[in-house]
C-alpha cells in the first residue's frame, strides 16, 4: 500500500471513529419513571442506590463524558460513570463499589462488584430523546434480580428550592443572545 493510500485509509478510519463518538446520547435531564412500562423489584438499583423511591431521576451528562445520576429522594448520594474509567459509587447506606463503565454503541454499560454482589447496568435513550431505559441486573448469593426501568423526559416542577438537583431562579426577562431584544417567558432562548 502506498504512503498516500495508507494515510488516506487511516484518516478515513479516524473520521468514522470521531463521527461514531459524536453520536453518543446525552442523558441529561429530569426523568420520571413510567411504572406501567417498567418491571421493578426493589431495590431498583444495585445496593439500594437511589433509595426506595426511584420515581424521579436527574442526570447530568458533563462535557468530559462523565454521567452523574441521582434520585430525587437521595440527591446527595448521586453516582457517576466515566466511560473508560473505574470510579467508586455508593451502594447501601455506608458502602461503596468500584464500577467501570464503557460505551457499547449508543448504550452506556456499567459493571461492578462489591463483596458477593455484582451489578450490570445498561442505559439507553430512545431516538427521539424522550425515553430513557435502564436495565439493571444485580447478583447476590440469594440469586439474580433484573429490573427494567423506563423513564420519560420531564421538567422539574414547583419552586426551585424543592428540586433534588442544584437549581437557580432565572428572571422572566433575559436579554437575547444576539439581536438586543428581550426573551420573554415561553419564547426560545
Amino acid at each position: 500500500m502506498s504512503g498516500a493510500r495508507y494515510i488516506g485509509s487511516v484518516a478515513g478510519l479516524l473520521l468514522v471513529a470521531g463521527f461514531a463518538s459524536a453520536q453518543r446520547p446525552d442523558f441529561s435531564g429530569m426523568w420520571t419513571l413510567d411504572r406501567e412500562a417498567s418491571d421493578v423489584t426493589a431495590p431498583a438499583f444495585s445496593g439500594g442506590r437511589g433509595g426506595d423511591d426511584v420515581g424521579r431521576l436527574f442526570i447530568v451528562h458533563a462535557a468530559n463524558g462523565t454521567v452523574v445520576v441521582g434520585a430525587e429522594t437521595n440527591g446527595l448520594k448521586a453516582w457517576s460513570y466515566a466511560p473508560g474509567r473505574e470510579l467508586t459509587i455508593p451502594v447501601g447506606r455506608d458502602t461503596t463499589m468500584r464500577a467501570a463503565s464503557r460505551w457499547e454503541g449508543d448504550r452506556l454499560v456499567a459493571e461492578g462488584t462489591q463483596g458477593d454482589m455484582t451489578m450490570h447496568e445498561v442505559m439507553s435513550l430512545s431516538r427521539d430523546g424522550g425515553t430513557l431505559t435502564i436495565e439493571v441486573t444485580t447478583g447476590t448469593p440469594g440469586g439474580e434480580t433484573r429490573n427494567r426501568l423506563v423513564y420519560r423526559s420531564d421538567r422539574p416542577v414547583g419552586a426551585c428550592e424543592t428540586w433534588a438537583m442544584p437549581c437557580r431562579e432565572f428572571p422572566q426577562d433575559v436579554p437575547a443572545a444576539a439581536g438586543g431584544g428581550v426573551a420573554r417567558e415561553g419564547s426560545p432562548r
